[in-house]
């Protein structure tokens, strides 16, 4: 049964202190919610130890971490601000460790921006010239990019304070990010490849060319890929 609407008559001092206080109990509550969320997102993004992987560029400039020996690489396009990229990175991380760490395959990373969109567009220029200043800060840029975007932080001045923590001269990646054009060939590779989203997962054997994930008649060519899988395309090509 419905309670009606008492319209005509004003609440008491002692109703309006308790409404009052309900109220601020409530943002309270909703404040710490909020809080933990993100605590708990950026929990699912660490900044991963590159010490002793091999780190190398294609002949395009795309970043490839991994045995250059390795048999297969696996590619994922992707955006620091996509909130699945986001959540596939445990995977990606686990992949890496299980297979790129271990020299069984390697990992090429292909900025595609979507929910970013001009900002991940600007960071991902400002990621490789941070690059140019210092190998592997690529690497160490996206996964600070992807903390920030895990906590509510990736804004326009997340390339200045990723610059400043890796100790490098933001100004300098600035000029550079000016006529950077590496993100563009990740776009038109992605596009040519049929990447309509983020994440997306390719894979490339041996020196070759790019092509989707195919294995027990599942075509993968939407979303992240389960780490079973990739296991499995990886023991393909051993």
């Amino acid at each position: 049964m419905e309670t009606p609407i008492q319209s005509d008559a004003a609440p008491n001092t002692a109703s309006r202190n308790t409404l009052l206080i309900a109220v601020i109990i409530g943002v309270a509550v909703i404040a710490a919610g909020a809080a933990i969320l993100l605590a708990n997102n950026a929990a699912t993004v660490s900044t991963s130890s590159y010490e002793g992987i091999p780190l190398s560029r294609l002949s395009d400039g795309g970043f490839v971490m991994g045995n250059p020996d390795a048999p297969v690489t696996i590619v994922e396009f992707a955006d620091y601000a996509c909130s699945h990229c986001i959540d596939y990175l445990q995977t990606v991380e686990r992949f890496v460790d299980d297979y790129v760490k271990t020299g069984k395959a390697r990992f090429e990373y292909r900025t595609f921006p979507t929910a970013g969109g001009e900002l991940t567009y600007f960071m991902g220029r400002i990621a490789v010239c941070l690059n140019d200043q210092r190998d592997g800060a690529f690497w160490e840029a996206k996964d600070r990019f992807y903390q920030m975007a895990a906590i509510g932080r990736y804004d326009g001045n997340s390339g200045r304070a990723v610059a400043q923590e890796l100790g490098l001269d933001y100004n300098q990646a600035l000029a550079c990010a000016q006529s950077q054009t590496q993100v563009d060939t990740d776009i038109a590779l992605g596009q040519q490849e049929g990447v309509s989203g983020t994440p997306a997962v390719l894979i490339r054997a041996n020196d070759g060319d790019l092509g989707w994930i195919e294995i027990g008649g599942q075509k993968w060519d939407r979303g992240g890929v389960p780490y079973e899988v990739l296991i499995a395309v990886v023991e393909a090509y051993s």
